[in-house]
């Protein structure tokens, strides 16, 4: 790496075109690439709720929230979002691009949805925090896996470890979800 020493008041018109937590390379290559005629725009953003301040309020609220990115290349990725640090203070979208979003043009991300994601209520039939864990585990969103009838059959052993958990999908489940569910056998069941 080769250094670059500029003025103070260049440092301080650089620092002014900073976004979020960019650092000094990110703005001068930024600055290089629309003096160079490319444009590669940021990934388009999505929240739910969609105002941003009420998403920031219930995220400071559940501390969790679900990420699905999108990639240039077709291909997409549900993940979590744990803001155990958000606080009425953050920047959000600055959090999101020094964070989740960090490195987006060599990771190949397009967009990106935030959903606020529905909580424990504490009642014995409430499997909000199952739908969470097994959508996650077969990258699909909550909402997704919402939609879908299936049983679970768990392998466990004598002493009640848990093997492994066959996913057994309903026949009238929407064939476009079931699509994107990695690794489904053709009679519809999943080994996770």
């Amino acid at each position: 790496m080769r250094s670059i020493e500029v003025s103070f008041d260049t440092y301080n018109r650089l620092e002014a075109l900073a976004e979020g937590f960019d650092t000094p390379e990110a703005v001068i290559i930024r600055l290089l690439d629309s003096a160079e005629g490319r444009v590669e725009a940021k990934p388009l953003l999505s929240f739910s709720p969609m105002d941003e301040d009420f998403f920031k309020q219930k995220l400071i609220e559940t501390k969790e929230a679900e990420v699905v990115i999108y990639k240039t290349d077709g291909s997409r990725e549900v993940t979590r979002w744990k803001a155990n640090r958000i606080s009425s203070t953050s920047n959000l979208r600055g959090n999101l691009w020094s964070g989740l979003l960090r490195g987006w043009k060599s990771k190949g991300i397009k967009s990106a949805e935030f959903n606020i994601l529905p909580q424990w209520s504490g009642l014995p039939e409430d499997d909000t925090e199952q739908i969470k864990a097994l959508a996650l585990s077969l990258n699909l969103t909550f909402e997704e896996l919402s939609l879908l009838d299936y049983t679970i059959d768990e392998n466990i052993s004598d002493e009640g470890i848990l093997y492994n958990q066959i996913i057994q999908f309903s026949e009238s489940c929407d064939k476009e979800i079931l699509k994107l569910i990695d690794g489904l056998h053709e009679n519809l069941w999943i080994n996770i």
